[in-house]
């Protein structure tokens, strides 16, 4: 063995390791590699997906470092070991049925598949942190290998992350150690005059309409729908050629047929959307209001499971609402497809239950609405710096407003709403420091928009993110308590 073999092997021992799990390959490396390259961290990439699809990943990134986390087309899937998922279960954990309620592809397999799929990736999870020791596993929020990779890193006292992208304002970063947004690792700023100057100024753009939410529209014109199937069959035609390279198998991706179907179940809905019998304005009397959040997505499929079923949701609080006051529910501008018309008509029919227009805008209903209802939606957000009464069904970092409370039990919902209906307005100096507080759990970084590309600056703010996150995980209190986090 040559003198520098023994200081290599320590060098490589002394690095700090990071273990990703379910990240794509272009995006680990256009974000993770530059990362990877300016901290001297060691990054290896577990790929979910067909795991054939490591070769063409190695061969197209050859500076990378990849593990299977799945397995072939070929390989059987395992049985359900019901023992081992059950063991991962516990606090701050999601349990393993919502995990797979919560993924938009798994949700739809067999029971026997979706356990035998979870089980694998335990086991696959669970023997590459044994045997690589990573300090942290970095995941995201979204499919069940997230719920899972996080279940079995705090089984064995390793930190896991995923990192977190506010909207508003859209240039801050931060890490989950959970699978809520309000679960932010504590790296905090100081909350001096300076952050309470730039919370002020972001209150007063929001508030005059200046702070626009970049999102995706649903088509409403003839020219949309020809662009939006146009871009139907791109997709599908790159998923056909691309499919090995890409890794799709049926538990990362719906079936061709089911997106067929599920396109065409869309398109029906468009078209007998009851328009015409839905609000343009806001009502004359009171109301609260509730803006329906995207479908599948995770800001409800992973953050807050329980509330998957929106329109379920809607028919529960509505019996909540006080006789003199009427609940508006808007459907998502981006998502007004994913109701039929049966389903819609059904709730204009509940007692003081009003439906909006996707195709309006929303600022005037928020700003007319006594009490603004969400599950973890920016809306809540827009509403709370404005001072609305703001009561929240999902563990988000918008309850720490002065006027916004986290909903209790469904027979206490009727009090809260009357109480919370007649809550003073708070003082701008009470918001203003709310806001300030929120900005302060977050570090610069950059939009959650991988369309554009990362500025030289933006990079060194994400390296920056890192090697903060470096200095909490191996700080000897924060590392022993992570497990309990």
């Amino acid at each position: 063995m040559s003198e520098n073999k023994p200081q290599q092997l320590a060098d490589d021992n002394m690095k700090f390791k990071v273990f990703t799990v379910g990240w794509e390959p272009y995006f680990i490396d256009s974000l993770l590699a530059p990362i990877e390259k300016h901290t001297g961290f060691d990054f290896i990439h577990g790929l979910v997906g067909d795991a054939s699809r490591i070769s063409y990943a190695q061969k197209q990134f050859p500076q990378l470092k990849f593990v299977a986390l799945s397995k072939t087309k070929e390989d059987p899937l395992p049985a359900p070991d019901h023992e081992l998922l059950a063991s991962l279960e516990g606090v701050g954990i999601p349990t393993v049925k919502s995990m797979v309620q919560g993924d938009p592809y798994i949700r739809h397999r067999s029971e026997r598949e979706s356990l035998g799929y979870a089980t694998l990736l335990a086991r696959s999870i669970q023997k590459n942190i044994k045997k690589l020791q990573p300090n942290v596993v970095l995941a995201s929020f979204d499919c069940i290998h997230s719920g899972i990779s996080l279940a079995v890193a705090k089984s064995l006292g390793i930190p896991w992350v995923a990192m977190a992208f506010p909207v508003i304002p859209d240039n801050l970063t931060g890490f989950c150690f959970g699978l809520t947004p309000n679960m932010i690792v504590p790296i905090l700023r100081p909350v001096d005059d300076g952050l309470k100057r730039d919370a002020k100024a972001i209150i007063q753009n929001v508030r005059c309409g200046g702070q626009r939410v970049i999102a995706y529209r649903a088509p409403v014109s003839f020219k949309n729908w020809v662009q939006q199937y146009i871009l139907h069959g791109s997709n599908f035609i790159n998923r056909v050629l691309k499919r090995n390279v890409h890794g799709v198998d049926r538990f990362t991706a719906p079936t061709l047929w089911e997106r067929t179907r599920d396109i065409v179940r869309r398109s029906i809905n468009s078209f007998f959307l009851p328009s015409g019998s839905m609000l343009s304005v806001p009502p004359s009397g009171r109301y609260v209001y509730f803006p329906f959040h995207m479908s599948p997505e995770s800001m409800v499929d992973t953050w807050a499971p329980f509330y998957q079923d929106q329109i379920s949701f809607i028919t529960q609080l509505s019996l909540s609402m006080p006789a003199d006051v009427e609940l508006v529910v808007k459907l998502h501008f981006s998502d007004p497809a994913n109701y039929s018309r049966s389903q819609l008509q059904r709730l204009m029919h509940r007692h003081h239950v009003r439906v909006a227009s996707p195709f309006v805008p929303s600022l005037p209903f928020l700003e007319r609405a006594s009490l603004v209802v969400g599950i973890t939606g920016t809306s809540n957000l827009e509403a709370a710096l404005r001072g609305k009464p703001v009561l929240i069904f999902g563990d988000s970092p918008y309850q720490h407003f002065p006027r916004t409370e986290r909903a209790k039990r469904p027979d206490e919902l009727y009090e809260q709403i009357r109480r919370m209906l007649a809550l003073p307005h708070p003082t701008e100096e009470e918001i203003v420091d709310a806001y300030a507080a929120y900005m302060a759990r977050y570090m610069s970084g950059r939009i959650n928009d991988w369309g554009r590309p990362i500025k030289p600056e933006e990079l060194g703010q994400f390296v920056n993110c890192f090697h903060a996150l470096r200095s909490y995980v191996e700080d000897p209190v924060n590392r022993a308590s992570y497990r309990h986090l």
